[in-house]
């Protein structure tokens, strides 16, 4: 139980992370907010207003975008949209498969690249998703990108150090708003100090081994003089 629990928060932390770097990166019609595995999506209300209508339904807007690929194989928003929606329903592959689709028409395009690295992993792929991030990186600096590297490698993948630097330079980054340096400071707080984890594994060897060297004495001193009359 208290292992499903410690899963569980960091499921959440990540949903954060995740939700606060693609918000930064997608700033045309829709605010991300990740779960993991699942993704929501807010419209904005302003899209409502424009149109004066709901947004429509997922399924009906992949069909027309998708017909709109058909027309016009290089049209990257519209594969990048038919990304977005299918991760809204879960559909992780098919998701990926356009998303890498998009990538290939912009290979240095940023927002794709996050995206695809959000879309790896929610299929479990967690290195692979840092290493996209990584390389977003390289092309557009991003202190809600960089939260997002310290939590996939705080949470994921075992390497509290990488973690920490990201963190903290997205600390230090003078566009990160107040609301993510709150949330970074929370991480840096739980993360491990350098070094601690090779302490903690050497007490617990020693809690382990020193019984046995209090019992050798012990031992010895009952060989050598034999019962407690004997002592007396």
């Amino acid at each position: 139980m208290a292992r499903e629990n410690a899963l569980t928060g960091r499921a959440r932390v990540l949903v954060v992370a995740l939700g606060l770097g693609l918000a930064a990166m997608l700033v045309a019609s829709l605010v991300e907010r990740f779960t993991s595995p699942g993704l929501t999506v807010r419209h904005f209300a302003a899209q409502t207003a424009a149109t004066g209508q709901p947004p429509a339904d997922g399924t009906d807007e992949v069909g027309r975008l998708m017909q709109e690929v058909a027309r016009d194989p290089g049209n990257k928003a519209a594969l990048m949209q038919i990304a977005e929606r299918l991760m809204t329903m879960g559909s992780w592959d098919g998701a990926e498969s356009f998303a890498t689709r998009a990538l290939a028409l912009d290979p240095q395009d940023a927002r794709t690249r996050y995206l695809l690295g959000v879309i790896r992993h929610n299929q479990g792929r967690h290195a692979e998703a840092a290493k996209l991030l990584e390389e977003a990186l390289r092309t557009r600096e991003s202190a809600p990108m960089r939260y997002s590297l310290g939590v996939l490698y705080l949470h994921y993948l075992n390497d509290p150090a990488r973690g920490v630097e990201h963190l903290s330079m997205a600390l230090h980054d003078p566009d990160a708003d107040e609301s993510l340096r709150q949330s970074i400071r929370e991480e840096l707080e739980k993360a491990p100090l350098p070094g601690e984890g090779e302490k903690r594994a050497g007490g617990d060897a020693a809690a382990k081994t020193a019984p046995a060297r209090k019992a050798a004495p012990e031992h010895g001193a009952t060989g050598r003089s034999g019962t407690g009359a004997d002592r007396r």
